[in-house]
């Protein structure tokens, strides 16, 4: 046998138990009557912890031995008295109880036997789809959590309200490290840099080497069309993209070499090519040598440091053509803090700053923005810069004061602020709301794990009561939050009559996200009747990862022929209220969209441009980034996020000279 009491019904033979066997549906009740003897003393000798005659909740299910002490699927059908199968039932019956002719009491006996049987046999049905709930990462029951919710939500319950002092949060920021990768041969890179070199575009014009972008259709979702080589892509709309393709500090000055002759790419996407330095210097000198060439400067993960930005804003301030870039993930440190007010306030178009997990850390940020609060332009004039992202900077409190210091500036016409993974905590929010009613044009405020608990929600919602402006309030908890070292917000049912006032008084708002938090069900059935009042809300989502404080326990009794109950499924009222939701969101939807635009596409398409500016994030988009994505999510990759030790990549990289400009891109 595998293990205790695993039974298989493959290792029964032909028995003799006073009957012989003369056709198929004797072998049979032969079989199920060895099969139901061997199981009733099987369960016998654990009747003390399995009694399938006995109510079980879901957790008690999975206490269970039932791994050990399995029970064979066939228990679970066995054939019933008053069945079609009932000529197999009483064949069963008589071998196991033999009695004179015309008798029921073995039919009786029986029929007593196989519903214990089947309700073991329904228990270990029920416990293999308990674990394998399990095993895809979601709760099962009330514990600490509220059942059916991803099972990492438990670190939040865990966490509670964010307490710095048991939990400290680097004040530095997120390390501003590049995932890992390989610098790329030249033979790789060589066919798209002649492409470029040749004022190559979308179109493959004589080359042999390129492709059009997946077959012909092109960009997946927005069919832009595109040539594509083995390393690199030119779309129709000017964006050049080597995202993941890695020139390094060995190709990037033939990268831009090969540009130099190229008037067509107006986007330049390098996300994670590790070009340091060297890479820095390289683009500074084409910037300075072509000032109204580049719209789109897409810099991720580039192991640019301090001095290398130095260059690249000295050259930026003079380009009337630059109005996004985007420097996450760079090493800028806090001494940056005065060229990224250079570029911000001299380069005189200047739309969207990326400055996510750029080290810039408390100090840095509360230097630019103390800067920024002081600049003085002309009178009535307002700086370009609309859109700043500052997730993972290591924001505090001194630095949450000099960006609500900015905030108020006249010359600040901020519309988008992401703040996302920072030790803001409830002082941090505090001071930030403080700010929001004088500061009208901001739209969107993201604030996804900032260690906020119910007391700066109720700040946060009160100082945007009324606001003309917001129109996204994201304080949901961010995916990388473990990852990254932050504090997950905590806002339970305290913040939820202030929420409810802002969603009843906002004229403007559309998107609401408050993810996994701790509302009870009754709480968050009170912001979805707040909902329904809303004209303008599109979007919103909230799950309780508590337990539901007015719901009876469920139980599972095994012997009862009757469907396991979901602990997870919602109730009535529940149900209803997501109903009405739903139907005031796609009403709401097709009033802004028009009639013919379905929920099911604005969610695929539209809501991305509620959380985002379209005019300049649709500028980064790329195949290489998105494809990478899409096998994550369907576990056909994994996105490998740590450098192995002994890899000296970063190390050659910054180490590496700027060479002389050549042509041709050589090994």
């Amino acid at each position: 046998m595998s293990s205790a009491t695993e039974l298989r019904t493959d290792h029964f033979v032909s028995l003799s138990l006073g009957e012989r066997v003369n056709d198929e549906s004797d072998v049979e009740a032969t079989t199920l009557a060895q099969l139901c003897r061997t199981s009733l003393h099987a369960l016998s000798e654990i009747k003390d912890v399995v009694d399938p005659s006995r109510g079980y909740t879901a957790e008690q299910v999975l206490a269970l031995p039932l791994t050990k002490h399995r029970a064979p699927d066939e228990l679970y059908s066995l054939p019933r008295r008053r069945s079609a199968r009932h000529e197999l039932a009483e064949r069963v019956a008589y071998l196991l109880y033999p009695v004179h002719s015309g008798s029921l009491t073995s039919l009786i006996r029986y029929e007593e036997d196989r519903v214990r049987l089947r309700g073991w046999a329904a228990l270990q049905k029920k416990y293999d789809l308990l674990q394998a709930t399990k095993r895809h990462g979601y709760t099962i029951d009330g514990d600490e959590i509220g059942p059916r919710v991803p099972a990492w939500a438990s670190r939040i319950t865990r966490q509670g309200v964010w307490d710095p002092a048991k939990r400290p949060v680097s004040l530095d920021g997120v390390p501003g490290i590049p995932m890992p990768v390989k610098v790329s041969q030249g033979t790789q890179l060589e066919p798209f840099f002649e492409h470029l070199r040749n004022s190559g575009t979308h179109e493959l014009g004589p080359s042999t080497d390129g492709k059009e972008l997946d077959d012909g259709k092109g960009e997946p979702h927005y069919k832009v069309r595109g040539a594509e080589f083995r390393r690199g892509v030119v779309y129709e709309d000017g964006r050049m993209d080597l995202c993941k393709m890695v020139v390094g500090p060995d190709h990037i000055w033939n990268l831009m070499d090969s540009l130099r002759t190229n008037s067509f790419v107006r986007h330049f996407l390098l996300g994670n090519n590790i070009i340091g330095p060297s890479g820095a210097k390289a683009i500074a000198t084409f910037i300075k040598e072509f000032p109204e060439r580049m719209d789109t400067w897409y810099l991720a993960g580039n192991c640019i440091d301090g001095p290398g930005f130095k260059e690249i804003a000295d050259a930026m301030v003079s380009s009337p053509a630059v109005t996004n870039v985007w420097m996450k993930r760079n090493p800028l440190g806090a001494a940056a803090a005065a060229d990224v007010y250079r570029l911000i306030t001299l380069t005189p178009n200047l739309r969207t700053l990326d400055l996510d997990q750029t080290e810039l850390g408390n100090k840095g940020v509360t230097d630019l923005f103390n800067l920024l609060a002081g600049y003085s332009g002309p009178k009535g004039s307002v700086l370009p810069l609309r859109n700043i992202y500052l997730n993972g900077c290591g924001i505090s409190v001194q630095a949450a004061e000099a960006i609500a210091s900015f905030l108020v500036n006249p010359h600040c016409g901020l519309t988008s602020l992401y703040l996302s993974c920072n030790p803001l905590g409830d002082t941090g929010i505090e001071a930030l709301a403080r700010a929001l009613p004088n500061a009208p044009n901001l739209t969107r405020l993201s604030l996804q794990s900032v260690g906020v608990s119910t007391q700066g929600a109720i700040a946060l919602c009160e100082s945007l009561t009324g606001h003309p402006g917001i129109r996204c309030l994201d304080l949901g908890q961010a995916y990388a939050t473990e990852d990254l070292q932050q504090a997950y917000n905590y806002i339970d049912d305290g913040a939820v009559p202030f929420i409810c006032k802002l969603l009843k008084t906002s004229r403007q708002l559309e998107l609401l996200n408050l993810a996994h938090c701790p509302i009870t069900t009754p709480g968050l059935l009170e912001i979805s009747s707040a909902i329904l009042h809303s004209s303008s809300m599109l979007y919103y989502f909230a799950v309780s990862i508590v337990p539901d404080p007015t719901r009876k326990e469920v139980t599972f009794t095994p012997s009862r022929d009757l469907h396991f109950p979901d602990p997870s499924s919602p109730g009535r009222p529940e149900i209803e209220a997501n109903r009405a939701v739903l139907e005031r969101l796609e009403a709401n939807v097709k009033a802004k969209y028009g009639q013919d635009m379905t929920y099911t596409e604005f969610r695929s398409d539209e809501k991305r441009w509620l959380n985002n500016d379209k005019e300049d994030v649709r500028k980064i988009d790329s195949v290489y980034r998105n494809r990478d994505a899409s096998k994550a999510r369907r576990g056909l990759m994994t996105l490998v996020k740590d450098w192995e030790e002994g890899d000296n990549t970063l190390a050659r990289v910054k180490k590496a000279q700027a060479p002389v400009m050549v042509a041709g891109v050589g090994a």
